[in-house]
């Protein structure tokens, strides 16, 4: 599969939210001092971007399947 530039950094940050997610827990569960509003916004971020991805990827299907919207 083939992905363009865009897509790409779709990929990256959400691999990036994803490892930020992991460190916060583990810090989380060793007992360091953690603020509670940067879980959320890490997911946050996660979460838009593999949504985005996700939906890039859908359009790309329906437009080489001919379909109405593609």
């Amino acid at each position: 599969m083939r992905l363009t530039h865009s897509e790409q950094m779709s990929v990256l940050a959400s691999a990036t939210g994803l490892a930020l997610i992991v460190v916060f827990f583990g810090a989380l569960m060793l007992g360091f001092e953690t603020s509670a509003w940067l879980a959320e916004v890490i997911a946050c971020v996660a979460g838009y971007e593999f949504f985005s991805f996700g939906q890039s990827q859908y359009r790309n299907w329906k437009r080489h399947r001919g379909g109405p919207r593609g």
